[in-house]
C-alpha cells in the first residue's frame, strides 16, 4: 500500500480512502433511487443496500485519513532502569537476574534470622502518594520480608513491607525488575529510631531523623532502623552514600591514605566518625559520641594506621563498640574553643 508523508511524519492512506469515497457515492445514490420508489418494494431493497454501501464508504475514508485527523501523542519518556544488588555477603553488583535473586533468596532462608540483601532503583521511580523508591531489601525472621524504603518529597522516608514465603517472594521479584511495581498487600510500618542495645535513643540529633535508615533486628526480634550516611570528600567535591557495605569504608579508608581523598565522614546511629590524613602515613580518627555523664556530645580523637582504623570502624559497625576504649584522648574543649571545625556533622 502507498503511502503519502506530511511534514508531521503522519500518513494518509490512498487506496482505502478512494475506495471508500467510491463506496460513499454508489451508497448514497442508490439509497436516493430506493427512496424515490420506496413504495415498490425493489425500492425498499435499494435503499438497505444504498444505506450498507454508504456505511462502508464513510469508514474507508475514516480508515484513509484517520492518521490525519487524530491528535499526534507525545511519547512518555521512561528512562532505562538500573539496578544495584547488595547480596548477603556485602558485595555489589549491577548485574542483577531473577536467578540471581533466587539465589539470595536461598542464602536468606540458609543463614538464618538477620541475613538481608538489597535492591536499589536508579533512577528511583516515582509514586505519586508515597514519593520515590529508594531501595528494596529482603530479610528472613523466621520468614522472607520484603521492605521498601520511600523517600517523600516534603522530606523524611516512609517504609512498608510484606511477608512472604520463597515463590512468593521469587514472583514479585519477578514482576519488580520487569517493570511491574505492584505494593498492594503491602503493610505501612511505623519506624522506631534506636541507637546501640536496641535501647531508645532520646535527643536524637535534630533532623537527622529524616536520613535513610538500615533495618536491623533486635534482641525481640522487633524491625528497628539504624541511621547510617557515609560521606566522601576530594578537593573540590564530595560523595555522598546512604546505603554502602563495610567494604566501602574500607576503600574511602584506603583512598585517604593514597591520596584520591582529603577526608571522609562516617555517621552511625547517634554516633559519627570524621576520618583525615594524620602523621607519618597515618589517619586521624575523631570520634564524636555521648556523653553519659554530662548527656551532650564529646569528642575523641586517636591516630592509626589503615588497616587499624578500617579495624576500628568494621568492628564498630558490626557490633556497635570498641573492643579497647585505651588510646582515645579527649578534644572536646578544643573542639567547642575552635567553634565546630569538623562540619555540620559534628
Amino acid at each position: 500500500m502507498k503511502e503519502r508523508h506530511n511534514k508531521n511524519r503522519r500518513c494518509l492512506r490512498i487506496i482505502p480512502l478512494i475506495l471508500g469515497l467510491y463506496g460513499a457515492f454508489l451508497g448514497f445514490g442508490l439509497m436516493a433511487i430506493g427512496i424515490a420508489g420506496i413504495r415498490e418494494g425493489v425500492g425498499i431493497a435499494r435503499l438497505l443496500i444504498g444505506l450498507g454501501m454508504a456505511c462502508f464508504g464513510l469508514y474507508g475514508i475514516w480508515d484513509g485519513v484517520r492518521d490525519l485527523v487524530r491528535p499526534v501523542k507525545k511519547p512518555e519518556n521512561h528512562p532505562a532502569s538500573q539496578f544495584i544488588l547488595t547480596d548477603t555477603s556485602g558485595n555489589k553488583s549491577s548485574n542483577v537476574t531473577i536467578e540471581r535473586l533466587e539465589e539470595q533468596l536461598k542464602n536468606l532462608m540458609e543463614s538464618g534470622n538477620g541475613v538481608s540483601f538489597h535492591i536499589q532503583i536508579l533512577p528511583p521511580p516515582v509514586f505519586r502518594e508515597r514519593g520515590r523508591l529508594k531501595q528494596i531489601s529482603c530479610i528472613f525472621q523466621g520468614e522472607i520480608i520484603m521492605i521498601a524504603f520511600w523517600e517523600k518529597d516534603k522530606g523524611g522516608y516512609g517504609i512498608c513491607q510484606r511477608r512472604a514465603g520463597m515463590d512468593m517472594a521469587a514472583g514479585w521479584l519477578r514482576q519488580f525488575l520487569s517493570g511491574e511495581l505492584d505494593f498492594s498487600g503491602w503493610e505501612e510500618v511505623e519506624t522506631e529510631i534506636h541507637v546501640r542495645g536496641g535501647e531508645e535513643a532520646d535527643g536524637y540529633p535534630k533532623g537527622e531523623e529524616d536520613g535513610w535508615h538500615q533495618f536491623l533486628t533486635n534482641q525481640e526480634g522487633v524491625l528497628t532502623y539504624w541511621h547510617q550516611f557515609l560521606i566522601i570528600f576530594g578537593e573540590s567535591w564530595q560523595d555522598e552514600h546512604k546505603f554502602f557495605s563495610a567494604r566501602d569504608v574500607e576503600l574511602a579508608m584506603e583512598g585517604i591514605h593514597e591520596g584520591k581523598y582529603q577526608k571522609a565522614v562516617l555517621e552511625w546511629g547517634v554516633e559519627a566518625f570524621h576520618v583525615f590524613p594524620g602523621q607519618k602515613d597515618e589517619l586521624m580518627v575523631i570520634w564524636q559520641t555521648n556523653n553519659p555523664l554530662k548527656k551532650e556530645h564529646c569528642y575523641l580523637a586517636r591516630e592509626g594506621t589503615t588497616t587499624q582504623v578500617k579495624f576500628w570502624l568494621n568492628h564498630f559497625l558490626n557490633s556497635g563498640f570498641f573492643e579497647e576504649m585505651g588510646g582515645w584522648s579527649d578534644i572536646t574543649a578544643q573542639v567547642e574553643r575552635e567553634g565546630g571545625k569538623y562540619g555540620k556533622v559534628f
